[in-house]
């Protein structure tokens, strides 16, 4: 992993919540740039939890994690790189509920404390259409998963202006703006 310079990138490793894991855009742009962002020391210590409707387990998320970096990364990754980022992937099936997602999540953090000494961060990056954005967002809050942590949501945010304004007001009854 690359040295990052001082006061660039986070301070604490991170957790991600990648919600919408096995879609098109997570194959074609998240999962490569994790990776790359992972072998450039912008996620320290990390972990990357994908969530999505397929009925994987762990090892078939990271076989398809494969397939969609031998695909479509811009840079060759060698056996070693990928092991070391295949190594921080973990996997839960919406069917599971919110339980094992939360499950998952702690796992990680302790995971993360154990081995680096320091408390972690929690990213949620839903990569999911906006039909199904509130549904991602009430299992974050069922799965106990808000305080604490950050929201990233995929474009497009709604279908038109009204239906992102409602969507931005549902979304406040669980997140906060600065999150």
């Amino acid at each position: 992993m690359a040295k990052v310079p001082a006061g660039v990138g986070p301070r604490f490793p991170q957790v991600v919540v990648l919600v919408g894991a096995t879609g098109d855009l997570a194959r074609r742009k998240l999962i490569p740039g994790l990776l790359h962002l992972t072998q450039a020391g912008f996620i320290p210590g990390g972990r990357i939890i994908g969530v999505s409707l397929d009925d994987f387990d762990a090892d078939e998320f990271r076989s398809f994690a494969r397939t969609a970096v031998d695909e479509f990364s811009t840079r060759k990754v060698s056996d070693e790189q990928w092991a070391a980022f295949a190594g921080a992937l973990d996997y839960v099936s919406l069917k599971s509920g919110a339980p094992a997602l939360t499950a998952a999540v702690e796992h990680a953090e302790k995971s993360i404390g154990s081995s680096l000494g320091s408390e972690s961060r929690r990213l949620h990056y839903l990569s999911v259409p906006p039909a199904a954005a509130l549904s991602a967002v009430h299992m974050l809050g069922d799965a106990g998963l808000v305080a604490n942590s950050r929201i990233i949501m995929e474009k497009p945010f709604g279908t038109d202006l009204s239906s992102a304004v409602a969507l931005n007001a549902k979304l406040h009854e669980v997140f906060k703006e600065d999150q």
